[in-house]
């Protein structure tokens, strides 16, 4: 292991369970993550993202199960790995971390906080859950993270109930609430989906600060591949529950190989296309249903290089294409000349 590892995800599956059938959601899954690095989750709607950030809390559906893989947390110097995939979702093991070491902005505002309590409240009971201060002491942590994330009138803000807060605030109470504890991992699911462009980058440079301030490490799952490009040191490129290219995100952006990947980054409007009158490029296609799956690489239904015979049989394997670059796809490595 080395030395700076934090997080290592090791084949991880998950299946729904419907009518005693086990449906592929994620499909073998394989990252890792070092203290202070930022990794980015990238793909449409449906591709597995948000499952795969809420199995690492344990947080699933029920039924939704992880049927095969490994989650290995390494904590902080004599602490013990922790197997989150092996661990009872309502025991002490997961409750200690959940909250504290590994924290959670959850992609629905509207629905992270319990109606009948104040923010302030919601905010303190977890503070005082993972660190041992007075109650006092933890109402003024709360009022300090709601200034940093940008809630006007703090003190009064903290006393509170969630319904007198706006969309946009209540997102930015869950990402107070989030880092109120100082998190080693912060999983990040399309946390300035509901914010305005201002207050997203104060949001993005909080997140820079922590980073730098206590290695905090980050798994940001988004759609925006401009906010990738300013927050992510590594991106993984998600489809239908498999990662299809993974890299440095310079190299990912600069160089992007597998199909799916290239027809993203061409969809990103740019400046001068107005001018230029030039449309938007689309990506052909939907992403298939989970009883739709296409045999073999799950993208060919959609992609301008398939290979009849080649890319209709399995999915291919994840295979380095230059140095830290990886790409699952049959034009490269498997006897294909590249492109």
């Amino acid at each position: 292991m080395e030395k700076e590892l934090l997080l290592q995800v090791k084949n991880l599956q998950i299946s729904w369970l419907l009518d005693k059938a086990l449906i592929p959601i994620v499909c073998g899954l394989d990252f890792s993550l070092k203290s202070g690095k930022v990794l980015a989750l990238v793909g449409e709607s449906g591709c597995g993202k948000s499952v795969t950030s809420l199995s690492l809390l344990r947080l699933l559906a029920k039924e939704l199960k992880i049927v095969g893989g490994e989650i290995l947390f390494y904590g902080q110097n004599d602490e013990k790995t922790l197997d989150m995939a092996k661990v009872d979702p309502r025991g002490k093991d997961i409750q200690k971390i959940r909250g504290g070491a590994v924290s959670m902005i959850f992609q629905e505002p509207m629905s992270s906080f319990s109606p009948l309590y104040t923010i302030g409240y919601q905010i303190m009971e977890v503070i005082q859950l993972h660190k041992d201060v007075s109650k006092k002491e933890a109402k003024r942590i709360t009022v300090e993270l709601l200034k940093k994330v940008g809630i006007a009138d703090a003190k009064n803000a903290v006393d509170r109930y969630p319904y007198e807060f706006s969309g946009g605030m209540r997102q930015r109470a869950m990402i107070a609430k989030a880092l109120s504890c100082d998190p080693l991992l912060l999983i990040a699911d399309e946390p300035t989906t509901a914010l305005d462009v201002t207050i997203q980058n104060q949001i993005l440079n909080l997140m820079c600060d922590m980073k730098q301030e206590f290695r905090t490490s980050i798994i940001f799952i988004t759609h925006d591949l401009g906010v990738v490009g300013q927050m992510a040191d590594e991106v993984a490129i998600m489809y239908m529950g498999r990662i299809i290219e993974q890299g440095i995100t310079r190299e990912i952006f600069k160089n992007p190989k597998h199909p799916y990947t290239i027809k993203l980054l061409d969809a990103v409007p740019r400046l001068g296309d107005l001018e230029a009158r030039r449309r938007l490029e689309t990506i052909q296609g939907n992403v298939p249903g989970l009883f739709d799956r296409p045999s073999g690489c799950a993208f060919r239904p959609r992609c301008d290089y398939f290979i009849s015979g080649i890319c209709d049989t399995t999915f291919p394997d994840l295979r380095e294409v230059s140095k830290d670059h990886f790409a699952a796809c049959y034009l490269y490595g498997y006897g294909e000349s590249n492109r």
